[in-house]
């Protein structure tokens, strides 16, 4: 195994606990790169493929948390959801500046005609009460376009109200900071709710809108899409298995999108090109399947050697270091090592920086390789 950046080497597997604990704290705090080995063949010149990169990033990057009245709502009907939802994250452009974070995942739901989620439940029950509670962005929410939400009725609260305002702001960040690694967006594409509005449905019309409203904020030569990786093998699977990943500094400054979706809405996506001809989002799918080059596994202590086969064959794998703060509460890094000695390459945590009310548990990373600036 291949090492892109100075440090001491670490073991592929982890033996036990005492050996964990002290390659988790290693990386911690001296700062380690770790190489992960594939099928394909390094590059001559020693350059890092993407799936080489180890990167942190952030789950419902855009949420705020419900305000008191709100909570207590959700709280009363679905206590566990209560307490997972109850973080707040930075907004977007101090994700990727202050905390060196470099994939984002967004929730969206269609709003083709605008003002669809503009009067939330939650809001509605406050104000016959008489209790405080509010709406930011009210005039965006009330436009046609995709809404970044986590849950139209009750947990409402974003930093950022629609899908062309996240990326606007990851491109401003990206045109200051060129040399950037690839940013990886996760999207999720919803059509549920707890509450009314009924959400609509992703469908061909739908997805047709998610990729215009890309292309109007980055530009093709901004995005790597499924066409860069696969090249001129039949199938992405192929490309990933016997080229690789692309480079690292041949796509700097560039995004990645990934849906986050299984199930029916990927294969309604998938359904005009098994190996995503044109798309711009990749899909998470089954390691034999044409369209095979990123997978889903969220569980690194249940799925932990099913990653270390994706990752050692190639793919690029995007799993959780903890989840609906319960580790958080708990001061419990062992999903963090787990997803560590996995190999996975996207690790996505709810408190990426230290929060006061769970002072036993901090996630960090070494900066994204060959950037510059702060």
């Amino acid at each position: 195994m291949t090492q892109p950046s100075t440090g001491p080497r670490c073991r592929r597997g982890l033996g036990d606990k005492k050996r964990s604990t002290w390659w988790l704290a290693a990386l911690m705090t001296v700062g380690i790169s770790v190489a992960l080995p594939g099928p394909a063949a390094e590059p001559e010149d020693g350059a890092l493929r993407i799936d080489r990169l180890r990167l942190l990033g952030t789950h419902n990057s855009y949420h705020i948390a419900p305000d008191p009245f709100v909570a207590r709502l959700i709280a009363s009907a679905t206590p566990a959801e209560a307490r997972a939802i109850d973080c707040t994250q930075r907004p977007i452009p101090e994700q990727l500046d202050r905390l060196s974070l470099r994939h984002l995942e967004l929730d969206c739901y269609r709003d083709p005609d605008g003002g669809m989620f503009a009067q939330p439940l939650g809001l509605t029950l406050a104000g016959a009460v008489g209790q405080p509670s509010a709406l930011e962005w009210q005039d965006e929410l009330a436009e046609p376009g995709i809404k970044v939400i986590h849950s139209p009725g009750f947990d409402f609260r974003t930093t950022v109200p629609t899908l062309r305002a996240a990326l606007r702001e990851v491109k401003a960040w990206s045109d200051a900071h060129p040399r950037h690694v690839p940013i990886f967006l996760l999207l999720e594409l919803k059509s549920d709710a707890y509450a009314p509005p009924q959400p609509l449905p992703w469908n061909d019309e739908g997805f047709a809108e998610l990729e215009a409203t890309i292309l109007a904020v980055f530009p093709r030569e901004r995005i790597l899409a499924p066409d860069d990786v696969r090249g001129d093998k039949p199938t992405l699977r192929e490309a990933v298995a016997g080229v690789g990943w692309p480079k690292v500094d041949a796509h700097r400054g560039k995004i990645v999108c990934l849906m986050d979706n299984e199930g029916g809405v990927r294969d309604a996506y998938l359904a005009n090109s098994d190996v995503l001809a044109g798309r711009l989002l990749f899909t998470s799918v089954a390691a034999d399947h044409p369209a095979a080059a990123f997978m889903k596994r969220n569980d690194p202590q249940g799925a932990h050697d099913e990653i270390r086969r994706l990752v050692d064959a190639g793919f690029l794998v995007r799993t959780r270091v903890d989840a609906g703060l319960e580790e958080p509460r708990r001061g419990d890094l062992g999903r963090f090592e787990r997803a560590l000695s996995s190999g996975a390459q996207l690790l996505s945590t709810d408190l990426p920086e230290p929060d006061t009310r769970f002072p036993g548990y901090l996630i960090t990373l070494p900066r994204p390789p060959g950037e510059d600036g702060p």
